[in-house]
């Protein structure tokens, strides 16, 4: 037997002779020859301590994170009160004095750095901001602090999305337009029904909403062309529920419309649905759930007009078992679902798929 032939030695060798001449060689730098707009835009997807250490790899390169807009997450997700943290952000911002694309914060309490929070936002980096989120921890006291009229300032924002804080009082807020914004979160959030309406209006590119135990309002209008995701949820006390009607007009992009935890009696109207695709959940807690020109109450079609063929999806949580009546008459008002999940009051979920009339259980 030849040792040799059946040895794996010379592979070996062979491999790393070719791994060392890889990593030796030393051809030409053609990504440092790309434009400077080029190299910050790679730059500025990356995490802000990555972006910085790119300054060490040539002179090419040793301003180029300085100069691309700064894309600044804390990824935090617990609450740090630390004093070396805040230190850090501020070290952070100071050391760049490029423009700011996107800031993003969840662990810094408001109330206790409020005036901080006024300085970031106030600082000329910030001006062209396209990204803000500020989640904030939530407090002891039942009320949330105050967000500074500063955080409003940016025009050019395309992503809004707020938790746990409230809106300043409507003198100090300005126009409060935003005619980029796209998306638009907000939970736990306190604001009058009249800035809120005010804002909306002044944003008409708003594809997707997501409105989650806000307070401050009663009744909610909206009218957004282009929108086509609305997530709204409520999972306040009965005792502190606040919300009681939710208006869509011109709903004709819209394509998703998910209600969560609405249990509170509040009233549903969709005006100009006509590529609604995935609707959930729906519940005996609306006493009147009106789709164009069709009225549910309490889950029961009790006017129906139209049949809904581009629905695919359908959620129901029903307060008892599920009665086949209802089913049944539901799949007559969306009679091309592929997709229908019922929900019980325990939580537990039964998933029914329905290709061409025929229903299956999962």
């Amino acid at each position: 037997m030849n040792p040799i032939f059946f040895s794996k030695k010379p592979e070996r060798l062979r491999k790393r002779r070719r791994n060392k001449e890889i990593s030796t060689y030393e051809g030409p730098d053609l990504i440092s020859r790309l434009p400077d707009d080029v190299l910050g835009a790679i730059v500025t997807l990356l995490k802000p301590d990555q972006g910085a250490r790119t300054a060490i790899l040539s002179r090419r390169w040793r301003y180029v994170w300085r100069s691309a807009p700064l894309n600044f997450d804390d990824g935090l997700k617990s609450v740090d009160f630390s004093y070396q943290h805040i230190q850090v952000i501020s070290q952070i911002l100071a050391a760049h004095p490029g423009p700011a694309r996107r800031l993003a914060t969840r662990s810094l309490d408001l109330g206790r750095n409020i005036s901080l929070y006024d300085h970031w936002f106030r600082l000329p980096a910030f001006d062209a901001l396209q990204d803000l989120l500020l989640h904030f921890p939530l407090t002891p006291c039942a009320c949330h602090t105050e967000l500074p009229a500063s955080a409003l300032r940016f025009a050019s924002l395309r992503l809004l999305d707020l938790k746990n804080c409230s809106f300043p009082a409507s003198s100090c807020c300005g126009s409060l337009a935003f005619p980029c914004l796209t998306y638009l979160s907000l939970r736990g959030v306190s604001i009058s029904e009249e800035l809120f309406h005010r804002m909306i209006s002044s944003s008409p590119r708003i594809e997707a909403m997501v409105l989650d135990t806000n307070s401050g309002h009663r009744r909610l209008r909206l009218s957004l062309p282009r929108l086509s995701y609305l997530a709204v949820a409520d999972n306040s006390l009965p005792c502190r529920k606040e919300l009681e009607e939710l208006v869509v007009e011109d709903a004709a992009s819209l394509e998703r419309l998910l209600l969560h935890e609405l249990d509170n009696g509040m009233s549903v109207r969709i005006i100009g649905a006509t590529k609604l695709k995935m609707i959930g959940y729906l519940a005996t807690g609306f006493p009147i759930f009106v789709l164009n020109n069709s009225i549910f109450k309490s889950m029961v079609p009790v006017s129906l007009v139209e049949q809904f063929s581009t629905v695919k999806i359908l959620a129901l949580h029903m307060p008892d078992l599920p009665k086949l009546k209802v089913v049944i008459a539901y799949l007559r008002c969306f009679p091309c679902l592929e997709k229908l999940k019922i929900k019980d009051p325990q939580g537990h979920e039964v998933l029914c798929r329905c290709v061409e009339h025929h229903t299956s259980m999962a």
